[in-house]
């Protein structure tokens, strides 16, 4: 019980100090399963256009193996929080140069995401059969600017 209030109050602690934030930079990792498991690293940048709206614009390396061969993908996304308050939802885009793919989820404090969606095959990949599909993703956005 001790362990679940220190949490809430490191929550509720943080969220004071982020909302006061206009805009955060950081990394992000990210676990996606799309006819194959995927690992994603790079960098975001979001910020607020209203009081309770946020726009997040990252990009990541997609390190894969799938179908018996190793690949890096690179991968350009915009993401749309709406009513962020400590969780909210949110719709997301992702762009790989064989990729396009549509994502809804959930959001907690924008720093841990949930999401899921479904990709439309836009290109194929040289000794690859077409990256398409459902889709879902475990997210971790790290901001560096934030005063924790």
């Amino acid at each position: 019980m001790r362990i679940m209030l220190l949490v809430c109050c490191l929550l509720l602690g943080c969220t004071v100090k982020l909302q006061a934030q206009n805009y955060f930079v950081g990394p992000t990792v990210s676990y996606q399963y799309q006819k194959g498991s995927i690992l994603k690293t790079g960098i975001y940048y979001a910020s607020d256009f209203n009081s309770n709206h946020i726009v997040k614009l990252d990009a990541t390396a997609n390190f894969t193996w799938v179908q018996h061969n190793y690949a890096v993908i690179p991968e350009i996304a915009a993401t749309y929080y709406s009513e962020m308050y400590y969780i909210g939802l949110f719709g997301r885009a992702e762009v790989t140069p064989y990729t396009l793919t549509a994502k809804v989820g959930l959001s907690a404090l924008t720093v841990l995401e949930i999401d899921f969606g479904y990709g439309f095959s836009i290109a194929d990949k040289t000794g690859y059969t077409p990256i398409n599909g459902f889709t879902t993703s475990l997210r971790f956005n790290i901001p560096l600017n934030s005063k924790l």
